[in-house]
């Protein structure tokens, strides 16, 4: 009979997990220019981070904020580039939709965050070629060897991360209940920031809990994606309206156009937003902490 997983298993594991997939993805930086790689390895820091937080109870408080700390550099690092792929992606794909005139006139002003990220990327290559990406390797490496968990760790039982889990939804569910009839964009943001860190601590309860974890999960990245889809517009039209200023009459009329698809594409996630959180916030979800 397998012997019951304990709180320093769960963490061996979330350690290792987000040690091979940035490991691997940042590798794969180095050797192309494609977006998915920085995506990827953004992902491992920030999954990682909210692992650290989750598991704070069970955790030395000084190596724990060590290696959050190095992961908070590298993930900003990582996100330097990364936020430029999601922009100007999203904004290419919403000029293609313009009558011809406005489109090429948007694609000249897109092209300079192609400048832009191509620089960005630069210096991301250059940073973990650097001596301090090796030791943030090193030191997560060894981390998931020898897990930074307090004694009482080895023996308490995995089952008690439901209440971590609990915790992180009762202060997304807090989050959401001050949002009122027409939240802020900053409010929307910091909701979606939290039903992250709830989605990661169902995540990491996975090999505990088995499939209710993971369709509360689920349930958390649908709202995730549908506030990130909120802020992902918000952040574009505020880059089209300061840009503007910069432009030609023809191109910034055609940014105005740009600006306009943005708010509706930010109006359309709030409201998917709703709908998708009257799902999450069932209790049938939630049963299992």
């Amino acid at each position: 009979m397998d012997e019951p997983l304990t709180v320093t298993d769960i963490v061996r594991r979330a350690i290792s997990r987000a040690h091979q997939r940035l490991v691997d993805h940042a590798a794969e930086v180095r050797a192309t220019a494609g977006p998915e790689a920085v995506h990827q390895a953004r992902v491992a820091t920030r999954r990682l981070r909210s692992d650290l937080r989750t598991f704070e109870p069970w955790l030395e408080p000084r190596r724990a904020a060590e290696l959050r700390g190095e992961l908070r550099w590298l993930g900003a690092e990582l996100g330097s580039v990364r936020d430029l792929d999601v922009m100007r992606d999203r904004l290419r794909a919403h000029a293609c939709a313009l009558p011809a005139a406005e489109a090429d006139a948007a694609e000249r002003v897109i092209r300079r965050l192609d400048a832009d990220r191509e620089a960005a990327r630069a210096d991301l290559v250059t940073i973990l070629a650097q001596a301090r990406y090796g030791y943030v390797r090193a030191d997560l490496a060894d981390a998931a060897a020898n897990p930074p968990c307090t004694a009482a760790a080895a023996t308490t039982p995995a089952t008690v991360l439901a209440t971590a889990v609990r915790k992180r939804w009762r202060k997304l569910d807090h989050g959401v209940d001050k949002l009122g009839d027409h939240p802020a964009d900053g409010a929307l943001h910091a909701v979606r920031v939290r039903a992250k860190r709830c989605r990661y601590a169902a995540d990491a309860c996975v090999p505990v809990f088995g499939d209710p974890a993971r369709e509360f999960a689920a349930a958390m990245a649908r709202i995730q994606d549908a506030l990130g889809e909120h802020h992902d517009a918000v952040v574009a039209g505020a880059w089209l309206a300061k840009t503007a200023h910069e432009c030609t009459p023809a191109e910034a009329y055609a940014l105005g156009m740009l600006a306009e698809v943005e708010r509706d594409s930010a109006g359309a996630a709030t409201a998917e937003f709703a709908t998708v959180w009257e799902t999450a916030r069932r209790k049938r979800l939630r049963r299992w902490f």
